[in-house]
């Protein structure tokens, strides 16, 4: 066997003799398919869509309707079943809608764009009118 530079620097494992010549092309194999596999890796990784470019789920039957919020919504994903609460109340307003489009970080006052069912847009509706006082917004909360 030709010397290679494994053996010259770790002579013990694979030396002149035929098991040092065993270790070293079992040695070569694990490398070669641990190369193989890392390149299929890094393929398939480059070849899946990011999460963020996926589409937005379809939205429900239902009105849309853009809320103001009174508490950040980072945590809110296109296609989320939300509630509707208002600041300081425990009963939502609404309790199944769900999410068309996340608010913009960069606004001044973030909108949450929500699909409602008919009747509860009223509610929402009353909620916001000038004798209610809300002057705040609206808290949006996961429902799962």
């Amino acid at each position: 066997m030709a010397p290679s530079r494994l053996s010259q620097h770790l002579p013990s494992l694979f030396g002149p003799s035929r098991r040092a010549a065993w270790r070293l092309s079992l040695v070569r194999r694990g490398l070669s398919a641990g190369a193989l596999l890392l390149a299929l890796h890094l393929t398939l990784g480059m070849t899946r869509p990011d999460p963020a470019e996926e589409p937005p789920a379809p939205p429900d039957d239902g009105a849309a309707l853009s809320l103001p919020l009174a508490a950040p919504a980072g945590h809110l994903a296109p296609g989320d079943e939300v509630g509707v609460y208002l600041p300081g109340r425990t009963d939502p307003v609404v309790d199944d809608a769900r999410v068309l489009a996340v608010p913009d970080e960069s606004r001044d006052a973030p909108v949450v764009r929500l699909t409602l069912r008919e009747g509860d847009v009223g509610e929402i509706l009353r909620e916001m009118g000038p004798e209610q006082g809300l002057g705040t917004g609206f808290v949006i909360v996961r429902s799962r």
